[in-house]
């Protein structure tokens, strides 16, 4: 079960988070495009009220307004998952090009 051990708020409606398997990374809250119960989020006072709780491992905001988890834990995920090709690629092109074989002198 995955359970989110911190997060703090940063600028542009996001947060830093932790979950108990390690993963961490940055999650777009985006309320506009959540829409609902998640407008209260566009109050800075009320985003930045984000707390973690203890019960459920989920992040939460006053007003009843949480998000799950798990659906946290899979978008920050397979967005790692995207990412590594890229690096991998990058890594790749750092190294130097192999030589091709000398030819003998007849």
């Amino acid at each position: 079960m995955n359970r989110i051990v911190s997060a703090q708020p940063l600028p542009g409606y996001r947060l830093k988070v932790v979950f108990n398997d390690g993963l961490s990374g940055t999650f777009d809250v985006e309320p506009e495009q959540r829409g609902g119960v998640f407008l209260k989020l566009l109050d800075a006072k009320i985003f930045n009220a984000v707390t973690v709780n203890p019960d459920f491992g989920c992040v939460e905001w006053p007003g009843g307004v949480d998000l799950c988890p798990d659906t946290m834990h899979n978008a920050m995920a397979s967005k790692s998952e995207k990412e590594r090709p890229l690096t991998a690629a990058l890594h790749e092109e750092a190294k130097p090009a192999s030589q091709p074989p000398r030819k003998r002198k007849t």
